[in-house]
This record gives structure tokens, sequence and C-alpha cells, in this order.
């Protein structure tokens, strides 16, 4: 194993948690890390990092075992920005590992989890394992949906990369340097957009530890930055300023389709539903809705092919502000998922793309 200029063994994968609050079960997800198959602070092992945001470290560590709290890297930033993106970029420029690995403070890992990864990543010289997901509960999270029994090489566009927005599972730091990677700052949500686009489409190698341990999202979270209620231009400024990033400009049609095709299933459509029943829609907001649906389109042209006929339907009723009631008919005819109007393709020529309906729904029901 390397040492640093100290003197110490560096790890072969540091594991980032940034923490704002001290409710958060920070322990629970050192505890998991302890228990994910590499010796903690060992040779060739893990190093635990809490970066405690806008908080001390006292705050923080005083709610942790004294055997993992002594065990563990506490570190403080103090940006006064409600947005994990600083944390998590400090904590990165903190590490030296091999490998890295970003765990939210109510996150966990499956046992063996890091090892299984790691000892894939080494076999295949991977720039990312992606890893596979679970709810606390124990439902599988659906992303990305990768091709039926894909798991190595995995391709941005065929693989549906996009829909993993979090950069979850084992990243080889030297492509964090390669491809410039950092999460935005400036964004009070979707900080993570730019990114996980530029890792999937940054053409490093790609692998999907199928069948290996689990990172487990938690769910008894009550203060996620994310959860708040915004104004349109703040909620999707990450999607705005993702189109409009030289990087996006320069890809390739079929790029920025798959991602263009992703904000509008899941961001752009996904709004329109929890805004109603948080707050109502007013006409100055849907106004704004649609000329920024518009500008996605426009940075994308033919991103809106393979959507279904229910969601071809939600686009026009989003585009053309009517009547509130109609829009919001279409988001819920949308979710019928299994009649034929969410399983056929708006357009006839796009029935077997990826982003199809029917390969789409077939990839993430066989996950």
């Amino acid at each position: 194993m390397d040492k640093d200029v100290t003197g110490a063994a560096v790890p072969a994968v540091d594991v980032v948690i940034a923490v704002h609050s001290s409710t958060r079960p920070v322990a629970r997800a050192l505890a998991s890390v302890a228990a994910a198959g590499l010796e903690l602070n060992g040779p060739d092992g893990v190093r635990a990092t809490v970066v405690c945001h806008n908080i001390s470290r006292d705050e923080i560590s005083s709610n942790v075992p004294p055997e993992l709290a002594s065990a563990t890297r506490f570190l403080e930033l103090r940006d006064g920005i409600p947005s994990p993106a600083g944390p998590f970029n400090y904590g990165l420029e903190q590490a030296d590992a091999e490998f890295v690995c970003i765990l939210g403070s109510d996150d966990s890992l499956e046992p063996g989890a890091l090892r299984q990864w790691l000892e894939l990543a080494r076999t295949h010289s991977s720039a990312m394992v992606v890893a596979p997901q679970r709810h606390a509960g124990g439902a599988p999270v659906r992303t990305p949906p990768v091709r039926v029994r894909r798991q190595f090489k995995l391709d941005p566009v065929k693989d549906r990369l996009s829909y993993r927005t979090a950069p979850l599972g084992l990243l080889r730091r030297s492509e964090i340097q390669r491809l410039g990677l950092e999460f935005s700052a400036d964004l009070r949500t979707g900080e993570d957009q730019i990114f996980s686009a530029k890792l999937w489409f940054g053409g490093g190698r790609i692998d999907y530890a199928r069948g290996a341990g689990k990172y487990v999202v938690g769910d008894d979270a009550r203060d996620r930055v994310t959860g708040q209620r915004r104004d349109i231009g703040e909620l999707f400024a990450f999607a705005l300023e993702l189109v409009a990033d030289p990087w996006f400009v320069a890809l390739p049609l079929a790029h920025r389709r798959a991602l263009v095709t992703k904000l509008l299933r899941v961001h752009v459509f996904g709004v329109v539903l929890p805004r109603s029943e948080h707050g109502g829609w007013t006409d100055p907001d849907r106004a704004e809705f649609a000329h920024m649906t518009r500008t996605l389109l426009a940075a994308a042209p033919g991103a809106d092919r393979p959507l279904s006929l229910a969601d071809a339907r939600l686009l026009r009723s989003i585009l053309t502000p009517g009547p509130l009631a109609e829009m919001l008919a279409a988001a819920a005819a949308r979710r019928r998922f299994g009649r034929p109007r969410t399983m056929i393709a708006s357009s006839p020529t796009a029935q077997f793309d990826p982003e199809a309906p029917v390969r789409f729904m077939a990839a993430s029901a066989l996950l």
C-alpha cells in the first residue's frame, strides 16, 4: 500500500459523507462503511471522511460511537450555502485514494459492498463501477435501466446511464481529474447533474456491479434540501445550465437527446402533480415552465420522439398552456402504466429506440 507525504498509508477507497445536521444518522452510515468488506484505515482498506457542513465537527462526532469516531476523519466546511455540492467537492479534494465513493449521511452500504465493487473495478480497470441500489425497506431502485443482463462496458445511450443522476458506486479518482468533475455549488438543487453527465458521457469504462452489495437509500431524512418548494427558475436552473454548457453543446446529437429525454421524463413531467399538491400552479409559473421546456427541446431536437403517446399529450399541455385541469389530467394519465398510450412511442420510427416505452419499461423491470 502506498503512503502519503506524512508516511500514513493511503487507502484503496476514500468514502466521503456530507452532513449538515446533528439529526442525521451518520453513525449508521459509518458503521456500514466499516462493515463493507475493507479494513477501516488498514492496508489497501477504506478511509471514511465526514465533512461537517456549516456545523461543528463536535456536534456531529458526539453522535458517533467512540470506536467509530476515532477511526473517522471529521472535517469542517463553512460556506453558508445550503447545498451538498460544497462538502462533497471539499471531501473529494481531500481524498488521495485510488477510488472514491460518496455516501449520503442517511444512506448506507450493504455488508461487503465496497470489497466487491473494488474487486470488479480492479479486475476490469473500470473508471466507474455503478452500484446497484435499493431502498431501506428492500425495494430496488431501478436506475439506471441498463440493458438486460448487461454488466460490463456500459454504453451511455443504450444503457440509459443518465437516469442515475448521483454518481453512486466506486469512482476512480483519476477520472475525476481527467474530466474535471465537480458538483455545481451555485445551484440549490440538481447540483450533481453536470458531474454525472460528464462522467457517463466522458468515454471512460463504466461497469455495473450486478449481483454485488447494494447502496441503500435511507428513508428517515426529514430535512432534505431538495425537498423544498422552489420557483420554476430555481428548480430548473440545473437543466438550463446543463444544456447551455459548451461541453453539452459539443456532444453528438444522440448523446444530447439521451440527456434531454431523461430531463423531460423525470424532471419536467415529474414536477407537475407534486407542485399542484404543494402550492399549486400560477399562470406565471406555467409560462416560465413552457419557456424552459422549449429551451430543453431546442437543445436536442428529436428528444421527444421516443416518449409515449401519453407523455406527448402532457408535453403539449406544458408547451401550450390551457386549462390547468387538462395538464393535471395528462400528468395522471401518463402514470397509468400498461395502457397502450403509455407503451407506444409518439413517433412511429422510435419504437425500438433505447428510450422507447417498451424497451425502457422492460429494462427497468428486469434490473
